[in-house]
């Protein structure tokens, strides 16, 4: 079995060092006097980042545990392992990509959140139109650190040795994140963004992002799109994959019809315990 890191493992104590950022914020109105007017703000800020680390913490503990689980099953999943010069120029042309991206979110969030703070500013008297200040400080900053500096974290994590991907019909591991879901959409497809081109398969699923709950493309480069027994490998592992989605989209669809029908006929029965009733 090879030895891949658990990818979960950084963004748990990513979590845990937001936690004692929070507990430090807490903190400064009981360390500084000069503070101590403002501490309903301090302890108010720092325990809502506590709340949301931790909730974070817990969130990614589990999928720790769960990606734990997935490399045991590592036998029953497709395996690719590829040539270093290959991978790195592939991962090099995606990361190119997520950059020109991200470049033009940054812009779209700093133009809000400067009218948001210049808004403020003219709202608010005296001293308080610093909030104005510092809310385009504190959100300004995070929009810069979300866009543009955590974004390298992905090439930082899919560089990481073994250069492997695991597939499974549920789950993957690909180009060094783990991904699960419910439902989704895999597909061999050849990706023609950048300088070369590469054939790939491509899994869509939902997922939480920094936008929210929406669709996301992840692809898993093919080693050698050239060897027919790896392409139909991939075929197969897409086949397998859309087939046990359209099987839970099957059974929800299944659910929800019965608890439609039960509804309507507790509905009926209610009613005609209320007349009852009334009679």
């Amino acid at each position: 079995m090879l030895e891949i890191k658990n990818p979960e493992k950084q963004n748990i104590v990513l979590s845990l060092m937001a936690a004692v950022l929070g507990i430090i914020v807490i903190a400064v109105p009981f360390i500084f006097a000069s503070m101590a007017v403002y501490n309903f703000y301090f302890i108010y800020c720092g325990a809502i980042v506590v709340i949301i680390a931790l909730g974070y913490g817990y969130s990614f503990y589990r999928r720790y545990r769960e990606f734990n689980a997935f490399l045991e099953k590592q036998d029953q999943a497709l395996v690719w392992e590829y040539d270093e010069a290959q991978y790195t120029s592939f991962i090099g042309e995606m990361n190119s990509i997520q950059k020109t991206s991200d470049k033009k979110q940054v812009w779209i969030l700093l133009g809000i959140e400067l009218i948001i703070a210049i808004l403020l500013a003219l709202t608010f008297d005296g001293v308080m139109k610093l909030w104005g200040v510092a809310f385009f400080v504190v959100f300004g900053a995070g929009s810069l650190l979300f866009t543009l500096v955590l974004p390298h974290s992905y090439e930082t994590r899919a560089l990481v040795k073994p250069y492997v991907t695991i597939i499974n019909e549920d789950s993957a591991y690909i180009m060094g994140h783990f991904h699960k879901w419910m439902k989704a959409e895999a597909k061999i497809k050849k990706t023609e963004n950048g300088e070369k081109v590469y054939k790939v398969l491509a899994i869509n699923y939902e997922k939480f992002t920094r936008n929210g709950r929406m669709y996301e493309e992840w692809s898993a480069l093919i080693p050698d799109s050239d060897d027919k027994e790896i392409l139909a490998e991939a075929k197969r592992q897409a086949g397998r994959i859309n087939k046990l989605s359209r099987q839970r989209e099957k059974e929800g669809a299944e659910i929800n019809t019965f608890q439609k029908w039960f509804g309507k006929n507790k509905t009926k029965e209610a009613k005609s315990t209320e007349t009852k009733a009334l009679k």
